[in-house]
């Protein structure tokens, strides 16, 4: 393993790259291509999800950790579009990120997706979920079972894994740059960012300053820092973040986990962590096997991650009972026939550790769409009420998933899926708002934790 250059060393390499003289035209070679971590960029290139998200006070996700707090008000707010805001405000209500969450880092050009070699190039690590708040040694590495690819919509390298995510755990995920890492599609080698070199530091990036008004301007960390802000205050600030996240990269075991694996922290080119929310979660990703089963005419089981407590799972049945499980005949009641649009349902169980089934009174009608909702009356057995899996919030939304040009409003969400998705969200909408469903079924978009439309086909 090499050793690591000192702070003093290493940071007046950076500042000779930032400044200096400007080279004459022509004689310039292109920068080479790196792993993008710019906090100050507009949108961040950061990787994501990102543990620098997470709240130390509530343990929550909180955007104003990075400077950027949600508004109360997302119609009002130009910042965003409205359903990002709408989508980040429910993130924040979680402890953790969504377990079907890809993995995803920011380069600013291709790469070549040969290089990407999980367990050589891009190491993965998960922390115990009984020990996720400290990894001091970086956790257990995960050698198998994980995609990594390069999504060249969004430049990023991807990391994702065959199901969801464990609940509770904390992954560390670093790349390998420089000679004998990864290459760019040209067959060059990447290299890390600056704030990426300023995080590997081995001491303090303040020079042990108490406070952004106490920093040395001859402090290494600052010069460096201070070439690309707007003035000396922002300067001393930035590099107060960064201190903080430097500290929490050492302190979980980030750099220890990869230092163990083989990854030196010379060559790594990005490192990032995140934590997975410790509620379980009905699953939900249409394409994939996380979409609801029908192994019978009249019965649907959709899968769940985590415990539940089979004395919260019960059916709503019209003028007979109350229950956080409802099925809707959606074709029969968009005809107007309600009585039809809310079938009778014999029961809603838990058919096994992992499945919520629905076995409804007759076989449902052939070519209908069913549409499911579960309510956050179902509980695990200590108590936690299940959190809703994101593709259900965004059907749930009152803006719309994609602009006027078909885009996406939605951050991480593919146009096509965006497209297909709004295509839900417009045939629901008119029922959630409907001033009968509620008072009726029980269910509103605040404590919905499943909501999906389908037409039940047989395998």
């Amino acid at each position: 393993m090499r050793g690591i250059a000192g702070p003093a060393v290493a940071l007046a390499g950076l500042v000779l790259a930032g400044g200096g003289c400007t080279p004459d035209v022509g004689t310039s070679p292109p920068p080479p291509t790196s792993m993008q971590f710019d906090l100050t960029a507009t949108p961040a290139r950061v990787p994501q999800p990102t543990a620098l998200l997470i709240n130390p006070q509530t343990g929550l996700i909180d955007f104003g950790q990075t400077g950027t707090p949600l508004p109360a008000d997302c119609s009002t707010q130009t910042a965003m579009t409205e359903a990002q805001c709408q989508f980040d405000q429910w993130l924040q209500t979680l402890n953790g990120f969504p377990s079907l969450t890809p993995a995803s880092a920011p380069a600013s050009a291709a790469l070549d997706q040969t290089t990407l070699t999980l367990g050589m190039n891009v190491d993965v690590f998960a922390c115990d979920p009984a020990g996720a708040a400290v990894c001091s040694n970086g956790g257990a590495p995960v050698t198998t079972g994980l995609s990594v690819g390069f999504d060249p919509t969004s430049t990023s390298l991807t990391v994702t894994p065959p199901g969801p995510w464990t609940l509770g755990a904390f992954y560390w995920m670093g790349v390998r740059g420089y000679a004998n890492g990864i290459l760019d599609a040209m067959g060059g080698q990447v290299v890390g960012s600056p704030t990426m070199a300023l995080l590997k530091q081995p001491t303090s990036l303040t020079c042990d300053a108490t406070g952004p008004t106490m920093i040395d301007p001859h402090c290494a960390g600052y010069e460096v820092v201070a070439q690309g802000s707007a003035s000396p205050a922002a300067a001393a600030m930035q590099l107060f973040q960064l201190e903080a996240i430097r500290q929490a990269y050492n302190a979980g075991g980030g750099f220890t986990g990869m230092n163990t694996a083989g990854l030196s922290t010379d060559e790594i080119a990005v490192l990032w962590g995140f934590p997975i929310h410790t509620n379980s979660v009905p699953l939900l990703l249409p394409g994939t096997a996380a979409v609801p089963v029908v192994p019978a005419a009249n019965q649907i089981v959709v899968g769940v991650q985590g415990p539940v407590d089979p004395a919260t799972v019960s059916a709503f049945v019209v003028r007979v009972q109350n229950g956080p499980v409802v099925v809707m005949d959606l074709t029969a009641a968009a005809a107007g026939d309600l009585n039809a649009g809310l079938p009778p349902v014999a029961a809603a169980y838990l058919a096994t550790p992992g499945a919520i089934a629905i076995q409804a009174a007759s076989p449902f009608p052939a070519g209908h769409q069913i549409g499911l909702f579960f309510t956050n009356a179902i509980h695990s057995p200590d108590g936690a009420p299940l959190v809703a899996s994101p593709v259900s919030v965004l059907l749930t939304l009152t803006a719309p998933l994609v602009d006027s040009a078909g885009h996406s409003t939605v951050s991480g969400v593919a146009d096509a899926d965006a497209a297909a998705l709004e295509g839900g969200r417009q045939a629901l909408q008119p029922l959630l708002d409907n001033p009968i469903f509620t008072p009726l079924t029980g269910v509103t978009r605040a404590n919905l934790v499943y909501c999906y439309a389908f037409v039940p086909v047989m395998p």
